[in-house]
């Protein structure tokens, strides 16, 4: 076997991690545990010029700051619980909103804490800073303790000196790594020095999202958001999804499609079904803390090579969600491979490609479930007659809950795609969701009977 297709990590390596995110983070965590473990020494460094304690876009990695109940749970099980600094707001439930109604979904799942709510920075621009801590340092802080070496500079240049990755700063060598992470997400520009060191990948593609913070006051976003994420389904043009997020005195705005923008903001705000939930002749200010993201939706080609791996949502990520469940996902795997396998070209082929393959896959399905959901409530007569089903699961509980269920899990990323599509096609789901359609045409037809009958 050759060394590109199995090479251990040696004694004292040299590890060099391109951004400081939650990807980058999680990868660092765990490869220095992992080999204290295993007794080998390593130097793991992560290069990132951001300083997350900074207000608005600066010290942001432009998210809404979601963290999932089952990220939130395995967090907790590898002892990385989250402080109260850290949530915004613990969220326990989803409304989602629609020309039908609305309906509020709770968790179908008993956990020890529900959804937290995060800001990824020190908080929007303008904003207290009192009780704000931003998420992504507070990974960088459990990445130093377990050994990890902060590094600010901006690595602008990457050669393979004989296979070995070499790292310069402002045209200054900085080190020759044994392995080189990158962990530098789809809005960076790092992705092309990747792609041009040729070892074949390439970044996955991406869509446009918005997100904009509305300052509206603590006692307002309790009293009107409550504990639950607002989900729209609006069928605004160009709109994908969208979603408001309680955090503290603001609210986040999140919205994704090809071309949103501040007039889309604009639109999604003068909409009657948000508008009610805004107070009277409430404006958003002129400046207002929001940033463009792009939204990873496709796949990237060959995130690994020899003494490469690459984490997080430049690798693969959930469809339209749970990016930093992905970066939690990939991170861990790249760092169990690289301690237990190698850092070979093959070691990564066999053992970290099918983690990112495994996440593709579910996506092709999750492309089918936001379709399919996009059609219902594109349509008025399945539109009412889904709510219907959903109000009438809440309402009773007791009878099952198989589409709130499956809502929950489309919007939260608490199971895989697939498993959802399964439970989608079960009888019992299509027989309820036959029940509600056509009850929900009965009250139509009633209504027509009657208005007929007095005309």
């Amino acid at each position: 076997m050759t060394e590109r297709e199995h090479l251990p990590l040696p004694q004292g390596a040299e590890i060099a991690v391109i951004g400081g995110g939650p990807a980058g983070a999680f990868f660092s965590i765990y490869a220095m545990r992992l080999a204290k473990d295993m007794g080998k020494k390593v130097r793991l460094t992560i290069f990132d010029r951001k300083t997350f304690t900074h207000q608005g876009p600066a010290g942001c990695n432009m998210c809404a700051g979601v963290v999932s109940e089952s990220m939130v749970q395995s967090l907790a099980i590898d002892g990385i619980n989250l402080p109260p600094s850290i949530v915004q707001r613990s969220v326990d439930s989803y409304c989602f909103h629609s020309s039908s109604g609305e309906v509020y979904i709770r968790s179908p799942y008993t956990r020890q804490r529900g959804i937290a709510t995060t800001y990824r920075g020190g908080g929007p621009k303008g904003s207290e800073k009192t009780g704000i801590q931003s998420f992504d340092e507070f990974l960088m802080e459990r990445a130093a303790k377990e050994g990890a070496i902060l590094d600010r500079q901006v690595v602008d240049e990457i050669q393979l000196n004989g296979y070995k990755p070499r790292l310069c700063s402002g045209k200054k060598f900085v080190m020759e790594a044994d392995l080189l992470v990158g962990a530098f997400g789809v809005n960076a520009l790092t992705a092309k020095k990747f792609e041009d060191l040729g070892f074949g990948y390439t970044a996955p593609d991406t869509i446009r999202a918005t997100q904009a913070e509305m300052p509206l006051g603590k006692d307002w976003v309790s009293e009107h958001f409550g504990n639950a994420i607002h989900v729209f389904l609006l069928n605004l043009p160009g709109v994908k999804f969208a979603a408001i997020t309680p955090k503290g005195e603001y609210a986040t705005i999140s919205l994704l499609g090809k071309d949103v923008n501040q007039e889309t903001v604009k639109a999604f705000l003068s909409h009657p079904l948000v508008q009610k939930m805004l107070p009277t002749n409430w404006k958003l200010p002129e400046r207002f803390c929001h940033c463009f993201p792009k939204i990873n939706v496709g796949a990237a080609c060959k995130p690994y090579g020899h003494r490469i791996v690459i984490v997080g949502d430049a690798a693969s990520t959930r469809l339209y969600k749970d990016g930093i469940g992905s970066a939690y996902v990939t991170g861990k795997a790249a760092a169990q491979v690289v301690s237990l396998y190698g850092i070979g070209e093959g070691d990564f082929l066999r053992h970290y490609s099918t983690v990112c393959k495994e996440i593709n896959r579910d996506n092709l399905v999750g492309r089918f479930l936001f379709g399919a959901n996009d059609f219902i409530c594109g349509l008025p007569s399945l539109s009412k007659g889904y709510f219907r089903t959903l109000q009438q699961e809440q309402k009773d509980p007791s009878l099952g809950t198989p589409h709130s269920d499956m809502l929950w899990d489309m919007f939260t990323g608490s199971r895989s795609y697939r498993d959802i599509l399964f439970q989608a096609i079960s009888p019992r789901s299509q027989y309820t969701m036959v029940r509600g359609v056509l009850g929900a045409l009965s009250e139509s037809f009633n209504l027509f009977s009657t208005a007929l009958g007095k005309g």
